[in-house]
C-alpha cells in the first residue's frame, strides 16, 4: 500500500456467486484512516457482497472474489482476497469488525448478551479472568449507552434499539480499527436512529476508527459520512 494514510485499498474487485453474472465488477476505492465512507445504493446492488469480501468470508458465503483488498495491519498490508487464511482470520474482529444488518444475527438467542460478549473475549484473550471480562462488558455497555442490567438479558428481551447498541458493543469488544456497519439503523424509529448515529460518531472520534457505513438512505449518507461510493 503506497499511501500509509489509507486504512483499506480495494482494486479490481470482482465478486459474485456460483455461475451467475458477477455482482461486483472491477470495483476500486480507498478508505482513509479515521474516515467514514458510505457504500450507498439500493437493495441488491452488491453492497453486502463487498462487505463479505472485505471481511474475508465471501467463500464461506458461497461466493468468490478476485482482485485485491489490502488492509493496513500492524504487521503490514494483508490482502483479504488472496492472503493466507490464517493471516486473514487473525484480523477478523481484532482489526476489522462487523455490525450486521439484523442485530439478531449478532447473537445466539439462547445466550445472554453477557455470555456472547464473554465468548468473544475469552476466545481471543487467553488468560483473561471472569472479573476482567465483566469489567470489559461494563465498559462496552457504557460506550454504547446501555444499562449494565441488560447484560443479563437475552437478545429477544431487548428492544430493537437496545439490541442494535448491544451489537455495536459486541463488535467493539476487541477494539477494532475498522468498523463495518451494514444498514445499522434500518427499521429503527427516527429518534432511536439519531441516538445510535450520535453514539457511533462519538465512538469514531474517541477511538480514531475508520468506518464503512452501508446504507440505502441518502439522508444518512449525507449527514453521517465523510464521502460516499455510489452503487
Amino acid at each position: 500500500m503506497k499511501d500509509r494514510k489509507n486504512c483499506l485499498e480495494v482494486s479490481g474487485l470482482t465478486a459474485g456467486y456460483g455461475q451467475e453474472k458477477a455482482v461486483i465488477e472491477n470495483l476500486d476505492f480507498v478508505l482513509e484512516r479515521e474516515e467514514c465512507l458510505c457504500l450507498h445504493g439500493a437493495s441488491g446492488c452488491g453492497k453486502s457482497t463487498v462487505i463479505w469480501a472485505v471481511m474475508g468470508v465471501i467463500r464461506e458465503m458461497g461466493g468468490y472474489a478476485e482482485g485485491k483488498i489490502l488492509y493496513q495491519a500492524p504487521c503490514g498490508d494483508v490482502d483479504m482476497v488472496g492472503g493466507r487464511e490464517e493471516e486473514v482470520r487473525s484480523l477478523r474482529w481484532k482489526e476489522i469488525a462487523l455490525v450486521p444488518q439484523s442485530s439478531m444475527n449478532s447473537f445466539n438467542p439462547m445466550y445472554t448478551i453477557r455470555k456472547t460478549i464473554n465468548e468473544v473475549l475469552f476466545q481471543h484473550n487467553e488468560g483473561m479472568g471472569k472479573q476482567e471480562a465483566e469489567e470489559r462488558c461494563r465498559e462496552l455497555f457504557d460506550m454504547v449507552r446501555l444499562e449494565e442490567k441488560a447484560l443479563g438479558s437475552y437478545p429477544g428481551e431487548l428492544s430493537g434499539g437496545m439490541r442494535q447498541r448491544a451489537a455495536i458493543a459486541l463488535a467493539l469488544a476487541l477494539d477494532p480499527k475498522l468498523l463495518i456497519l451494514d444498514e445499522a439503523t434500518t427499521g429503527l424509529d427516527v429518534i432511536v436512529e439519531a441516538d445510535i448515529l450520535w453514539v457511533l460518531r462519538r465512538l469514531r472520534r474517541k477511538k480514531n476508527m475508520s468506518m464503512l457505513f452501508v446504507s440505502h438512505d441518502d439522508r444518512i449518507a449525507r449527514a453521517f459520512c465523510d464521502r460516499r461510493l455510489e452503487f
